[in-house]
């Protein structure tokens, strides 16, 4: 028969290790730092905590900062929609007088809208120029209006005959530079303009926004046009 003060002894040994490891358990819980409130504690700043001040050596260090991780956009290699640069586009074609750029007149209308083709540009200024005895004219100029459409522009060009041979002795045409400039936009260019006795040459521009702090003069967007070609078919 067992002894029952025994096995009673032994019953109370076993609580009494199962309270202590579980005492132990909850007192290193409670304990045991809460990372909240050590945050809480380490974010009070004493009475005599100085501050640094602000100075303007900080202003130019966070501008070069932001300057280098946010440059400004190279628009050099924009060069085209129409034609390919070479070199002999950034020579202008020379008239040696007025009389030069004939008697004729041919036209040059233009129309202007945003670079994503959503909407006019009103107000745009438009100016056609040519080079003429070794000076840059202003042959025309105008606004566009609420539609984005500048008026049409009358320009001198050569004889109507000369372009109705296939291999003509003189050319038939007249090269002019059109510019356009509006608020809020990087200027444009469109290079040698082929303009024919009687015909309307028609140019589309899509103007590119101005990012933040650079100005419309900082750069232009230029167009270079192919000239037409007059060679003589297969027989």
């Amino acid at each position: 028969m067992p002894n029952g003060n025994l096995d009673t002894e032994k019953y109370k040994q076993e609580l009494m290790r199962l309270y202590s490891r579980s005492t132990s358990a909850e007192e290193k819980q409670v304990t045991q730092p809460v990372p909240e409130e050590i945050n809480d504690t380490d974010t009070e700043a004493p009475d005599d905590t100085v501050y640094a001040e602000h100075t303007e050596e900080d202003s130019n260090g966070a501008e070069e900062d932001y300057n280098s991780r946010f440059p400004e956009p190279d628009l050099s290699e924009l060069d085209t929609d129409f034609g390919t640069h070479s070199a002999e586009d950034d020579v202008p074609p020379v008239y040696d007088s007025d009389e030069l750029l004939g008697t004729e007149r041919g036209y040059i209308l233009v129309n202007v809208r945003t670079g994503d083709d959503s909407s006019a540009v009103a107000g745009a200024f438009i100016s056609v120029t040519a080079i003429v005895d070794g000076k840059r004219l202003v042959l025309a100029s105008g606004v566009t209006d609420e539609s984005g459409v500048s008026p049409k522009f009358s320009l001198p060009v050569p004889d109507r005959e000369y372009s109705q041979e296939p291999s003509p002795e003189e050319r038939p045409y007249n090269l002019f530079d059109v510019s356009v400039s509006a608020e809020g936009f990087f200027r444009a260019r469109s290079v040698d303009v082929p303009v024919f006795s009687g015909i309307t040459s028609v140019q589309n521009f899509n103007l590119i926004p101005l990012p933040l702090m650079m100005n419309s003069s900082d750069e232009t967007v230029t167009y270079y046009n192919a000239e037409p070609s007059f060679g003589g078919g297969k027989e």
